[in-house]
């Protein structure tokens, strides 16, 4: 079976790059915003920290985020895809059940490593709860950012893969 690889141009693999990554973290940030508008924080009750630790989040923790996620869509995921939509006939539904066991997994370790941050002599010791909580959380995280990767990456190429079940059901 001697399948064509289609070519793709420079602006498309360059939205394969940067679309999945920007729509997959703006979601959660939007959700994060609109429940700030909805449950607002009393600035006199919040103090000095708080309003720190908001600022690191955004202006040093989302960028940097937002960068190892580029490299890591550009150098692995993308590379994965491509040979995925080859050689698989139901692109959508094996990769995102590969995708939702793998975020499971790595969610589940972040959890786990928030969960142990947390132990130590001079804290309460976190229970059981506390770690499930904890990796529910990391692990619906991860999962969400890899549904909406996989779902974006499947909009974009959708003609090439319909592309490519026509040359396979010709060649057969």
């Amino acid at each position: 079976m001697n399948v064509q690889r289609p070519r793709q141009s420079a602006g498309k693999r360059a939205a394969k790059i940067f679309l999945p990554v920007l729509i997959a973290m703006n979601v959660p940030l939007l959700l994060i915003g609109l429940d700030s508008l909805l449950n607002p924080i009393d600035l006199d009750k919040a103090g000095k920290w708080a309003m720190t630790g908001s600022w690191a989040f955004d202006y040093v923790i989302v960028p940097f985020t937002v960068i190892v996620l580029f490299f890591v869509q550009w150098s692995i995921l993308l590379p994965i895809w491509n040979r995925v939509f080859i050689k698989f006939r139901r692109v959508l539904l094996s990769s995102l059940l590969f995708g939702i066991i793998l975020s499971a997994l790595v969610g589940a370790l972040m959890g786990y490593l928030t969960w142990a941050n947390k132990l130590g002599q001079g804290n309460n010791q976190p229970g059981t709860d506390e770690l499930l909580n904890s990796v529910l959380l990391m692990s619906s995280f991860v999962a969400a950012y890899c549904v909406l990767n996989i779902f974006t990456l499947y909009v974009l190429d959708r003609s090439y893969i319909r592309q490519l079940r026509s040359q396979k059901l010709a060649s057969n």
